[in-house]
């Protein structure tokens, strides 16, 4: 196989897998009866999963430290989403701060 043909094929598998997941929970969604301390360990858990991959990519690039440059960046989104402030205006700040630090030598 060729290397496009396996990409293709990836991507035909991840679709029908992921219209198979969405069917699936359609279906049973009105068929399961959990009980609220499961439901909300399952919410719980998804925000703790997307908690680790965001500080996992905040802190590291590949087997290496990131850079302090990065993870100030990630800490002003932070500060500024804590404070409510439009999604645009978080983004572009820490991606301000981040430049600015980089073209300081601070990496």
């Amino acid at each position: 196989m060729t290397q496009q043909t396996l990409w293709v094929a990836g991507i035909a598998v991840l679709a029908v897998g992921t219209f198979l997941m969405r069917v699936a929970g359609y279906r049973l969604g009105s068929r399961l009866n959990l009980s609220p301390a499961t439901q909300t360990m399952l919410s719980d858990s998804a925000t703790t999963l997307l908690l680790a991959v965001a500080a996992t990519t905040a802190l590291f690039e590949g087997a290496q430290f990131a850079g302090f440059a990065r993870v100030t960046g990630v800490g002003v989104a932070l500060f500024l989403a804590w404070r409510k402030v439009p999604l645009i205006v978080i983004i572009i700040a820490a991606a301000v701060v981040t430049a600015v630090m980089r073209l300081a030598g601070i990496a």
